[in-house]
């Protein structure tokens, strides 16, 4: 059964029926010399951990820990996204309804800006990760022979399009590693050579949760007069930092994971000074400030350049509405309630006699996945499924068949971990 098949097919039984009392751990309290140990809300949830929980419905029916797959949304969010969708269904060039689903879709460049630690006229809304990427790639005057860096975890969203390279321009592709424990600046400026023009790698690795030293990498590659392209599909959202501070060329990232927004949504930041210098590859309608019959064309002077066609707006609506909710409930509140559970729960497996930690733990690595590798003969895909279907519990297989990834947000509880813990305990 694929893993979409099985999260659909899965009843709604409330997740709190599933626990057992007697699924409990012993875990440490104790964190590892020089890291923080301010752990005093990680084991009971706050009032407003609760609050939260109870405006995300799936929080009810199991225990949520994927959302570096997908994120839930919480109640308003479907619910602006089905009012702005019946806008744009029923009447779309009813004045009233084009009027609040432009609107609905210009509110969401200045949040993302806001949130993310960006101008305005730096954010492109895109409709996902890879879409954000591309338009970096292809704005590139490639020659035969130029090298892309990327590292050795990255995701389908960067490799496919460098293999594409390759195949079309004869652009050589190089990776660097950004494994535990290794010099990700070292790792990176070893593969540079003289015909580099791009370094394009995952600002927090999916496959173990590291966060890597963008701004430290920033600064040697443009030393070099490389840029610096980030995916950071599993970074907003999960850590805190803000894009004028990174030091990074571009940023592409996505609403529907950690930002907890529709499918369909992300955004693309492009440093403001390099607006001008980073070409339009793919355009139409909507992309243009003016335009004439006789071949006269002027652009946006900020990130719309790169948005054309018609779009989904009721989702970028909603993507608008994650976005609010997300500051309501307060950076500060979410990012340390994130950072304070996955130094928990990876020291609870770090101190396991049965299985290994996959992840950083330092502050300045750590990040809201945590990953988890089982014992030998252990197949990650058959605990996935056992724990999705018996249990209740979805977490993410990887590619290295041993390897769980644990997705730990600001409304996971401790007890959804501990429970998780015995679970596996119990399958190997």
């Amino acid at each position: 059964m694929k893993r979409r098949d099985l999260l659909k097919g899965l009843a709604i039984a409330p997740f709190s029926e599933r626990l057992r009392p007697d699924e409990q751990r012993q875990t440490s309290n104790t964190p590892p010399a020089g890291m923080r140990s301010d752990l005093s809300d990680v084991k009971t949830d706050p009032d407003w951990v609760l609050q939260v929980r109870g405006e995300m419905p799936v929080t009810r029916e199991v225990a949520y820990l994927q959302t570096a797959s997908f994120g839930p949304s919480p109640v308003r969010v479907v619910s602006r996204v089905r009012e702005l969708m019946e806008h744009q269904l029923k009447g779309p060039a009813v004045p009233v309804s084009a009027r609040q689903l432009q609107e609905a879709e210009d509110d969401c460049r200045p949040l993302v800006a806001r949130f993310l630690g960006a101008r305005q006229e730096e954010v492109t809304l895109a409709h996902n990760t890879t879409e954000g990427l591309n338009i970096v790639l292809w704005s590139m005057d490639w020659k035969p022979g130029d090298e892309i860096i990327l590292s050795n975890q990255e995701h389908p969203a960067l490799l496919i399009p460098s293999y594409n390279l390759l195949s079309r321009f004869k652009v050589n592709y190089r990776r660097a590693s950004i494994d535990l424990n290794e010099d990700v600046v070292a790792s990176v400026l070893k593969q540079v050579s003289p015909r580099t023009r791009l370094v394009a790698i995952s600002h927090v690795s999916r496959r173990s949760g590291r966060v890597i030293p963008a701004r430290e990498l920033a600064s040697a590659l443009h030393s070099r007069g490389i840029r610096l392209l980030l995916d950071g599909a599993q970074a907003a959202g999960n850590i805190r930092f803000r894009f004028d501070d990174l030091g990074a060329d571009y940023y592409s990232l996505c609403g529907h994971k950690w930002l907890l927004g529709p499918k369909g949504t992300a955004a693309l930041l492009i440093r403001k000074d390099l607006l001008e210098k980073t070409p339009v590859s793919y355009t139409g309608a909507h992309s243009q400030k003016s335009y004439d019959e006789e071949g006269h064309l002027e652009w946006h002077p900020d990130g719309r350049r790169f948005e054309y066609g018609t779009r989904a707006q009721f989702n970028f609506g909603g993507f608008a509405e994650a976005l609010r909710w997300l500051e309501s409930i307060g950076t500060d509140e979410i990012f340390d309630r994130i950072q304070r559970l996955s130094l928990q729960a990876g020291m609870v497996i770090r101190s396991s006699k049965k299985f290994e930690l996959a992840s950083p733990l330092s502050d300045s690595e750590r990040s809201g996945i945590v990953v988890v590798r089982l014992p030998a003969g252990s197949s990650g895909e058959e605990v996935f499924q056992k724990l999705a279907q018996l249990d209740r519990i979805v977490v993410s297989p990887l590619e290295d068949p041993r390897n769980l990834r644990i997705s730990l947000h600001f409304f996971n509880t401790w007890k959804e971990f501990e429970t998780l813990m015995s679970r596996l305990d119990h399958y190997c």
